[in-house]
């Protein structure tokens, strides 16, 4: 079994980091072309494929609700979409970035660079595919006659908190997928668990008679997120305030501790890859 190895190194700070991220910005634009570049090489529909994976299951949730489970929602497609593809975003950033270090371990061998760039292209390639699949929403709530407004300069917000948590998750589990291979598997198990227990296929205030399980399905930082964007796309209303500061509290935390995990463990990437 691999040993951990707390590397304190150079001491750094998170605002030297931050600078020295900044000097190596160019590399980590390089690295996110790279990986939409290789998502979709030899694929003829491109960036699309990025899109109906979540359009496909949004037809089949559709079709059981609406048809079988009969849930009276005004344009249940429109809600489902606009939950689906922020969750299809984060399932495949966190899927991606946990292999980055492993996967390139010629480079990490061999160069030195900022590591922690390998799993935060994954995240930014992955959001690149959520902004360029929600104009495409925007075009399938026309369709569907579903009204838009102001609620929508929101947007930019709400993807930045999906970058700021999801960036945590993927440098704390690139760090110990270098070191614990079954973190692949766990993610499979916690993501499937995650998609039931987040409001993306049902709204947490139809659960009627379930106090309980109300209560705790509304604590899951994950349905503050997927709740901004249903707000905006199909209640056509502005994100709960107080959902969002908590959820800006939780991204930020997310981060510091993806930064404090990934540096605490990268001193022996080279050695375990």
């Amino acid at each position: 079994m691999s040993t951990i190895v707390f590397e304190a190194g150079s001491p750094r700070s998170l605002l030297s980091d931050l600078r020295r991220l900044v000097r190596h910005r160019d590399l980590l634009l390089l690295l996110t072309q790279k990986d939409l570049k290789l998502k979709y090489k030899g694929t003829a529909l491109g960036f699309l494929w990025s899109f109906l994976n979540p359009l496909l299951m949004m037809i089949v949730y559709a079709a059981v609700f609406s048809v079988i489970a009969r849930i009276q929602m005004p344009n249940y497609p429109v809600f489902l979409l606009a939950g689906m593809l922020p969750w299809n975003a984060f399932i495949i950033s966190i899927m991606t970035s946990s292999t980055a270090i492993v996967g390139n371990a010629n480079l990490v061998r061999r160069v030195d660079f900022p590591r922690e760039f390998l799993p935060l292209a994954t995240v930014l390639s992955s959001l690149v595919n959520l902004a360029l699949s929600l104009v495409i929403l925007f075009v399938f709530a026309l369709v569907f006659r579903q009204p838009l407004g102001l609620p929508l300069l929101a947007l930019p917000a709400v993807i930045v908190l999906q970058l700021l948590l999801t960036s945590g998750v993927a440098l704390v589990l690139a760090s110990l997928m270098v070191y614990f291979r079954d973190v692949e598997n766990l993610i499979t198990l916690a993501t499937t668990v995650l998609f039931f227990g987040t409001p993306i296929i049902y709204r947490i205030q139809d659960l009627h008679g379930h106090a309980n399980l109300k209560l705790i399905l509304g604590a899951n930082p994950l349905a503050w997120l997927i709740g901004a964007y249903q707000d905006i796309w199909h209640a056509n209303t502005w994100p709960d305030p107080l959902h969002m500061l908590l959820l800006a509290l939780v991204a930020s935390l997310s981060l510091i501790a993806g930064w404090v995990v990934f540096r605490r463990l990268e001193g022996s990437f080279a050695e375990e890859v």
